[in-house]
């Protein structure tokens, strides 16, 4: 009992215990990501055959809506509860002890209702005031109404889960998630498609109007988010009931909590409040920039338009949202436990860990932006149906394969500033994002409205205002390190091979241009598939000390284990 009891235990462990962790963590979010985007890859792929670039638009605008109230609900509290403390600051040798843990646990716990009390009434208000706003012809669709109000019940469902997220990731339990996220998509997915499919193969032709298809295409929509919200709060709620409540860990209701030799309880640690109080107020800003291409396309862009993006989002960012956001996750935490205790040591590993994934950001960055332009249009054409080929998607994909190494790296830099960022530096951060917000307007007014690019304007200007986030969080990063290390600063921009391998790589970008050109055969797809494998080939054997050392210290650990 006192070995099972230890391996649940939010201790303070040591600097490899959380890198480990953090990276096996990073392969589990990979894996169920994988095979959650192949299910959803597959099914949209069928779907894009049956339904118009209006259809997707629509459901990209609520997709949209449903995605802003959940971040707004509860991505500040995701973030700030990674800074609960292990142990209270009132008595040292209590926080290993079972109540320590609970203690611990239902701080974690309380702080999860917060999103629940944040997402429910902002629901209503965003959906109330945006379905005011949406085109008739879309308020006219058979059971468009029905739709709006599950989409609205999906949220709630989600939010109801965020306590039990919570604590779940505070443990790091991220083979648990994965599991439960990948089954609650995979369900929302078939429901999602299901549905469609049955209308267009069970109704007769007199009753299949257009009206009446893209109808059910939003029905559709709307019931597969509810059954992905459902699925995934039923998980979360059988796993409490198998593994927490018959230990009684923690409540899940909002209980009062008692600190160690103290009369007076509390409800919400101080300090996670006041951080969640600022952290809050700079993800708004951060927030209108990140979705803010969604809401200029939805004010400049014809709902045909909006497919098109939607489209391109979906199928262009496939690896950032399989691999990166979900390095970027595990970064994220580990930074967080790691420089909670700003030792040399963990200095060091941390810097060691960022510096390694800035590498495999960058020269995964350089083939996307070498052999993206040239095969996607001829990959993408595919993928799609009859009803885009009059579109200019195939053409757009090019100009996005710029954007996603932007899109990529500063996300790993943005997940390292809110890991270690003070209140007061996130407020600092808060006014350059309203500058950074003022530049993403302006640029997409010119692009768009003026220069009449459409949504190769809006895709310019985000790559515009990546590179402004991703210079401000290098510049802090390096002074993070400068600060606190003895080290040279300039170590940090010490990305040995890098130099080199990109001039092999533009090398090979000016043979692959002059040489193939645009691929619209097989045989020039061939040919770049052993090109990018060659340059890859080369790229590994000039990483080899590193690959061993990792492998080295993988072994190390597992040994450990054993």
């Amino acid at each position: 009992m006192e070995k099972k009891a230890s391996h649940r235990a939010p201790t303070v462990p040591t600097a490899e215990q959380i890198l480990e962790k953090s990276t096996s963590g990073a392969t589990f979010l990979m894996i169920g990501q994988l095979f959650t985007k192949m299910i959803s890859f597959v099914l949209n792929s069928v779907l894009v055959r049956f339904l118009s670039p209006r259809i997707f638009g629509i459901t990209a605008f609520l997709e949209f809506i449903v995605g802003t109230v959940l971040f707004f609900s509860r991505e500040a509290i995701r973030l700030s509860t990674l800074r609960i403390r292990d142990r209270d600051d009132e008595d040292d040798g209590v926080g290993d002890s079972s109540k320590g843990r609970s203690r611990v646990y239902q701080t974690a716990v309380n702080f999860g209702h917060i999103p629940l009390w944040i997402g429910f009434p902002l629901s209503i208000v965003l959906i109330a005031w945006q379905y005011r706003n949406i085109n008739e012809y879309f308020t006219n669709l058979p059971y468009f109404t029905l739709s709006i109000f599950l989409i609205w019940m999906s949220i709630v469902f989600e939010l109801l889960s965020e306590p039990l997220f919570i604590v779940n990731q505070f443990m790091l339990n991220y083979a648990t998630r994965s599991q439960f996220e990948s089954a609650a998509v995979t369900i929302g997915c078939f429901v999602n498609c299901g549905v469609i499919l049955s209308f267009e193969k069970l109704t007769s032709s007199s009753v299949r109007t257009e009206a009446s298809r893209e109808g059910t295409a939003i029905l559709a929509f709307a019931l597969g988010k509810l059954a992905h919200s459902m699925a995934l709060l039923a998980c979360y709620y059988l796993h409490y009931l198998r593994n927490f409540k018959p230990k009684n860990l923690f409540r899940l209701r909002l209980t009062r909590i008692y600190a160690a030799n103290a009369r007076k309880g509390y409800f919400f640690q101080h300090d996670i409040s006041e951080h969640f109080k600022k952290v809050y107020f700079q993800l708004c800003f951060k927030h209108l920039l990140t979705e803010g291409d969604k809401l200029i396309i939805n004010s400049l862009c014809t709902v045909e338009e909006q497919g098109i993006y939607s489209l391109l989002s979906n199928y262009g960012s496939l690896i950032t949202r399989l691999v990166f956001s979900q390095i970027e996750e595990s970064l994220r935490l580990l930074l967080a436990r790691l420089l909670a205790n700003e030792r040399a040591k963990n200095l060091k590993l941390s810097m060691d860990v960022l510096l390694n994934i800035t590498r495999f950001y960058a020269y995964l960055s350089l083939l996307i932006l070498i052999f993206g332009p040239v095969n996607s249009p001829f990959l993408l054409q595919f993928l799609i149906g009859s009803k885009w080929s009059t579109t200019s998607v195939l053409d757009t994909i090019r100009i996005y394969c710029f954007y996603l190494p932007f899109l990529a790296m500063n996300g790993v830099f943005e997940a390292f500033f809110q890991s270690t960022a003070t209140g007061d530096q996130i407020l600092k951060h808060s006014y350059f994002m309203m500058v950074f917000s003022g530049v993403f307007l302006v640029n997409c007014w010119l692009l768009i409205e003026y220069f009449g690019l459409s949504i190769n304007g809006l895709i310019i200007s985000n790559i515009i205002n990546m590179a402004l986030r991703l210079g401000y969080c290098t510049h802090f990063v390096n002074m993070f390190y400068k600060n606190l290390s003895t080290e040279s600063s300039r170590s940090f921009y010490s990305l040995r091979n890098v130099k080199g391998i990109t001039l092999l790589s533009i090398a090979v970008w000016i043979v692959d241009w002059w040489v193939i050109g645009s691929v619209r055969n097989f045989h020039q797809l061939f040919l770049n598939v052993a090109l990018a494998l060659l340059l890859l080939s080369v790229i590994l054997f000039m990483e080899r000390e590193s690959l061993r050392t990792l492998i080295g210290k993988s072994r190390i650990s597992s040994s450990k284990n054993v």
